[in-house]
């Protein structure tokens, strides 16, 4: 009799921990998927085309608040070579979900951009959702959507730094 509630005791200890180890493992998914977002971001701003090669599945598409659809090597080109020139993306209320091998981001950035065939910058505040893979080890953005959002709307954060509304051209 004390053997059975032993080992059901023991069951349910195994059962916890195995349970406790894979939201820890969730965490820390979320943490990587978080850093890698903020790299992103910063190899954008500073056409680290190198560090984006590698954050980008070569089956990315990349949709941008205009509807505009581009690849990696679209994306990597136009930031290479000056025709996009991103002078900040600061995101705010990121959301990270994990669900095994596969990861999303949401939430909305401001973003201040400009084109090589433009004399003015461009500033948008977008929604935006990300799709990242994990494959060998490492996760990989493979979609994103933006979407333009309205500075009249109610949850629009008017505590930070804020883009100033601005045309935007059909190419983005």
């Amino acid at each position: 009799m004390r053997s059975k509630k032993f080992l059901r005791k023991s069951l349910y200890i195994c059962l916890l921990l195995a349970f406790t180890n894979g939201l820890y493992a969730q965490m820390d998914d979320r943490q990587k998927l978080t850093a890698l977002e903020k790299r992103r971001f910063e190899a954008m701003v500073h056409r680290d085309t190198t560090t984006l090669s590698g954050l980008l599945a070569d089956s990315l598409v990349y949709i941008h608040s205009s509807g505009v659809i581009d690849n990696k090597n679209a994306i990597i080109k136009d930031i290479g070579t000056g025709r996009i020139t991103y002078l900040f993306i600061y995101p705010e209320k990121i959301t990270v979900v994990v669900d095994g091998n596969s990861g999303w981001i949401y939430g909305r950035a401001n973003i201040r951009f400009k084109l090589s065939t433009m004399t003015h910058t461009i500033d948008q505040y977008v929604g935006f959702v990300e799709v990242y893979q994990l494959k060998r080890n490492q996760w990989q953005l493979v979609l994103c959507q933006n979407a333009h959002l309205e500075k009249d709307a109610p949850y629009y954060n008017r505590e930070i730094p804020q883009v100033q509304s601005g045309h935007v051209p059909s190419i983005y």
